[in-house]
């Protein structure tokens, strides 16, 4: 409840590190979260990502996606933050992102949206 305390900004960079494996933590630890982060994997491609939202009592709810997507030896990152004035709205995070990395050319367009 309340506002976020970190930044997209910021929550890029911690992906960042995560990718990398240069966070405070035990590599193990890493490569558990970067396991249990995948959302989808295809031959050509991995789709990382966690989801959140935060509850605003004096203001309109916010949505957050976060992640990273890894294709041909490269990663891209990607943090949204998103209003949310009703709860059925959470459901636009997923579509968002994967039509804004589809463009990119970041997620092949044969992608499936959930």
């Amino acid at each position: 409840t309340g506002d976020l305390r970190i930044s997209a900004v910021e929550q890029f960079e911690f992906l960042r590190r995560l990718a990398a494996g240069t966070l405070p933590f035990s590599p193990r630890a890493q490569e558990t979260v970067r396991r249990i982060s995948i959302l989808e994997s295809a031959p050509d491609y991995i789709l990382r990502g966690k989801t959140g939202w935060a509850k605003r009592p004096d203001r309109v709810d916010l949505g957050w996606y976060v992640g990273w997507v890894e294709r041909a030896g490269r990663r891209w990152f990607f943090a949204l933050d998103i209003d949310m004035p009703k709860p059925a709205d959470a459901a636009m995070r997923d579509p968002i992102v994967r039509a804004v990395l589809k463009r990119l050319g970041t997620l092949p367009l044969t992608t499936p949206v959930p």
